[in-house]
């Protein structure tokens, strides 16, 4: 028997063919891939060493990644190798070598390389601009620029910046620009001796007695990097005196101050040091904003939802704008920033927690889910690239912004990775223009705080030249008494370049003590605009980060 032919199908049919195929494809799960890197620079072909990560995540700056430009890295990591003795050395030293290497871009070829012995955990690295650094040995700061005197025999000679005698360092905070350095030092004070043991036991302390806390001693000093690779000229610019560590949100022409306003409404004032008050835009927040300078005329705030979890984020300028507002989702810890104000540009660094912890304390790898990094365009908000870094970092320096905000660079998966971001629209670049002329007028004024408020700043005059241009002088400096900051999961840095050199405590590091939690802002409606005071940022850097970082285990 035949087999019939089989009919023609139908144009109808056809197209239902081809719908419950495209169906069946749109319902197969895929897998979102994130944004691919231009550029991967293997660790491994550079002698990298892999760090620890209990001290990676307790704060112990371990991995630094800088731009000398935008075609040249910096790259620095602790090596595993034997630690020359040294005379006199100090007890409570924890000695290590730290290997660094200036990299060609796009090539990753080793242009130059050098070590450092080091004698504790903090932060010892900090981006000057136009290819300087700054380097902390101890108590001693130097300037280099590995770049511009690649042609000579030591790339990394060093040049004498600042040398503390008689004062330990405790923070180091850079300004956007990197125009503005302030020094925070405390008293030097010996290691305590450990307590005599008897022959059945430790014996008790005899006259207890309460020892005074160390006053903190803020130096301010006005810099500028050329590009010749020359020695850093720097202007001494004032002093004052505090209760404790933490950022302050500063530049070379004044200072941020939060006014609280009542009902959970706050707003800010710049203060110039020439004695000008900016009134500027208001900002709603359940706890004290912190803010933090991300151009000269231009800078964030971190505002709480709720309580005083910080999940606000905003931007303002100095024309009196608030430019945008958004949320920061998840708990976390550790934010840190890098800036690119010549591309109107910033990158934010945070440490993404499984459940929410408290800023200060030690975290295991099981507590943490991630560290993401975002680079956000100033005068809109828009986020233009989100990565990821590994191994995860909690001093944050395993990221940098290209000086020209075109490129970021990130370890991730044993590399260095570079991503490409989008080149700057019409509309940007007259963003960045109207940003540099509305930047306040540059002056030599000296850095001084004015204004009576709880707290309050007493305002002394500052001497106009530094009597002692190689040291951190302990003379005495006008008192600024620092005001109570939330202590939350969600802390904000202080600048990314702050460490504590002093690397004595095993946890992670504070910029300023827990404080009690601050006022809610429901004051009377008919209260008058508070004065200004200088607002001390909450602990945990950090970005611009403290220089507070822990004594880890000795390795």
């Amino acid at each position: 028997m035949p087999v019939p032919d089989a009919p023609n199908p139908t144009p109808h049919r056809l197209l239902r063919s081809i719908f419950a195929f495209l169906f069946i494809v749109a319902a197969i799960p895929t897998v979102a891939k994130g944004p691919e890197p231009s550029l991967r620079i293997p660790l491994e072909d550079l002698g990298f060493q892999p760090l620890s990560p209990e001290f990676l995540l307790n704060g112990s700056s371990m991995l630094t990644l800088h731009y000398v430009d935008d075609k040249h890295l910096l790259l620095t990591y602790v090596v595993h190798r034997l630690i020359p003795r040294l005379a006199n050395e100090p007890a409570d030293d924890q000695d290590r070598v730290v290997e660094a290497l200036l990299l060609d871009l796009p090539s990753g070829n080793t242009l130059a390389r050098t070590t450092w012995h080091l004698h504790d955990h903090s932060q010892y690295l900090w981006s000057l601009g136009h290819g300087h650094f700054l380097l902390r040995i101890r108590d001693t700061l130097t300037s280099f620029a590995p770049l511009a005197n690649l042609s000579t025999p030591e790339p990394f000679s060093q040049q004498p910046f600042i040398v503390s005698a008689e004062r330990r360092l405790a923070a180091l905070i850079l300004s956007p620009d990197a125009d503005l350095l302030i020094v925070e030092s405390v008293k030097r004070t010996p290691p305590a001796q450990k307590p005599k043991t008897d022959l059945f036991g430790p014996s008790a302390p005899s006259n207890p007695q309460l020892i005074e806390r160390n006053r903190v001693q803020i130096n301010f000093y006005r810099i500028h990097a050329g590009d010749d690779g020359g020695p850093v000229q720097r202007t001494y610019a004032g002093v004052v005196e505090s209760s404790s560590t933490g950022d302050i949100p500063a530049s070379t022409a004044g200072y941020l101050a939060v006014v609280d306003q009542g009902r959970q409404h706050w707003a800010f004032d710049f203060h110039s040091y020439a004695g000008k008050t900016d009134e500027l835009a208001a900002f709603d927040s359940t706890c004290s904003p912190a803010p933090l300078f991300v151009t000269h005329s231009e800078f964030i705030a971190f505002g709480c939802k709720n309580g005083n979890t910080r999940a606000l984020l905003g931007g303002f300028n100095m024309r009196g704008e608030q430019m945008w507002q958004q949320g920061l989702f998840g708990d976390f810890i550790a934010p840190a920033l890098a800036y690119a104000p010549a591309g109107g540009r910033f990158a934010l660094s945070r440490i993404m927690l499984r459940n929410s912890a408290v800023a200060d304390q030690p975290i295991s790898s099981d507590e943490v889910s991630g560290q993401t990094v975002v680079v956000y365009q100033i005068d809109s908000g828009k986020q233009l690239l989100r990565v990821d870094c590994s191994p995860i970092e909690r001093a944050s320096q395993n990221f940098a912004l290209s000086p020209n905000g075109m490129a970021l660079a990130v370890v991730h998966a044993d590399a260095i990775e570079i991503y490409n971001l989008p080149p700057l629209s019409t509309k940007d670049e007259a963003a960045v223009k109207l940003a540099q002329t509305s930047a306040p007028p540059e002056t030599d004024t000296p850095v001084h705080f004015s204004g009576r408020a709880a707290p309050s700043i007493e305002a002394e005059s500052v001497p106009p030249s530094d009597p002692q241009p190689d040291s951190i002088a302990p003379s005495p400096a006008p008192t600024v008494n620092s005001p109570s900051t939330p202590t939350d999961s969600s802390q904000i840095p202080v600048q990314p370049a702050t460490q504590n050199p002093d690397a004595s405590k095993p946890p992670p590091p504070a910029a300023t003590p827990a404080p009690a939690d601050p006022p809610s802002g429901d004051a009377a409606p008919e209260q008058h605009r508070a004065p200004p005071t200088l607002y001390t940022l909450p602990d945990d850097k950090h970005p611009g980060s403290s220089t507070a970082n822990p004594k880890d285990p000795q390795q």
